[in-house]
């Protein structure tokens, strides 16, 4: 998220709209961690844990983005999600492989 946020909007409504967009991204990549944790997991205690803070991150995905929806057109929503993602990918590449979770 450090890499992403210099990218954030300065304008109120704009910061605002990122801020959802990138709160939904966070919770995207958690889903997917938890998940793969879940899924590797040998423990039966721990892979029924990770699998429970996936089911409940993944309800909060699509939260933040359908708070974006309440404010902002759908079509500008989506575009900035794209672009936002874009970064995060090119900022990711940059990134050394460490282990982590959230």
């Amino acid at each position: 998220m450090k890499g992403i946020m210099p990218h954030i909007k300065t304008s109120r409504d704009g910061r605002f709209l990122d801020r959802l967009i990138l709160a939904s991204i966070a919770e995207m990549r958690g889903v997917e961690r938890f998940k793969l944790v879940s899924e590797a997991a040998e423990d039966k205690e721990i892979k029924k844990f990770y699998g429970n803070l996936y089911q409940q991150e993944f309800a909060h995905v699509n939260l933040f983005l359908k708070m974006g929806l309440k404010y902002f057109p759908e079509e500008e929503v989506q575009t900035r999600l794209d672009e936002l993602l874009e970064i995060e990918a090119k900022v990711i590449e940059e990134l050394p492989w460490k282990p982590a979770i959230h």
